[in-house]
């Protein structure tokens, strides 16, 4: 599902939210998320170890990454391919459940996955990620991290156009289960700044955050009650928070 040699793909970033298409019914390959995923991620949670990941190692497939795998062809199939999106969506788009903590042995809970632009590294580019967890389901908007020159974009675009983006973020906070963060400083003065409701004016902390997020959360039991058609929910999500990911990147809707 390399795109790249498909001459008629369009830059993201030049692709407007009413210009996008989706195939009615979805065409799906993904079988929804089972509870032995959601229980195979409790028992990571509770003991975060590479010990603990070898033993789940069969289920980490059967139940996470292959359906996982299944999910992110659901979301080329219906989405990046029907509008033609300039996307690297094979190469090196799934995180990692083992930590690279320097020989430690640690294991993450959850594992994301991200599309990106061919020329950036997913790690370094603004990600509308997808995200399993003990918790449920999250989709959304990050910039930050690895991609500090993207980040620095996207706050002096917020600085320069602060209704602008309001005006883009506050309708999804309307809405039940989104939500904007950010974190500042580091160490013991690590804060995380957490907004469920419209703002009435940009943070003043923004410019000097270390990241942004607009996301939404699926709850687990809802997770598993819709079964397949999460992916309509999370594309539907996908397509809220696209008129912010093309602000980060040129300050257009």
């Amino acid at each position: 599902m390399d795109l790249r040699s498909d001459p008629t793909q369009v830059d993201p970033v030049q692709q407007p939210v009413d210009q996008m298409t989706r195939p009615e019914p979805l065409d799906l390959e993904f079988e929804g998320w089972s509870p032995e995923a959601f229980e195979l991620l409790d028992r990571l949670r509770a003991h975060p170890h590479i010990d603990q990941y070898q033993q789940e190692k069969p289920g980490v497939y059967d139940y996470v990454k292959d359906p996982f795998k299944r999910y992110r062809n659901d979301l080329v199939v219906n989405w990046v391919l029907p509008n033609r999106l300039d996307f690297e969506t094979e190469k090196n788009v799934f995180a990692r459940l083992l930590k690279n903590d320097f020989g430690a042995g640690g294991c993450k809970d959850n594992l994301w996955m991200s599309f990106y632009r061919p020329g950036r590294k997913r790690l370094k580019d603004v990600q509308i990620s997808h995200n399993l967890s003990p918790d449920g389901f999250d989709v959304g908007l990050f910039v930050g991290g690895y991609a500090n020159d993207l980040l620095g974009d996207a706050q002096a675009r917020i600085e320069r156009a602060p209704d602008r983006y309001l005006a883009l973020l506050n309708p999804l906070l309307k809405e039940k289960s989104w939500r904007f963060y950010f974190r500042t400083g580091s160490g013991k003065s690590k804060q995380r700044h957490t907004y469920e409701a419209p703002l009435d004016a940009v943070p003043d902390a923004v410019p000097r955050a270390n990241d942004l997020f607009v996301r939404r959360h699926f709850p687990r039991d809802q997770v598993l009650a819709w079964g397949p058609q999460l992916l309509e929910h999370t594309l539907d999500a996908v397509l809220s928070v696209w008129p912010i990911y093309r602000f980060y990147l040129s300050g257009t809707r």
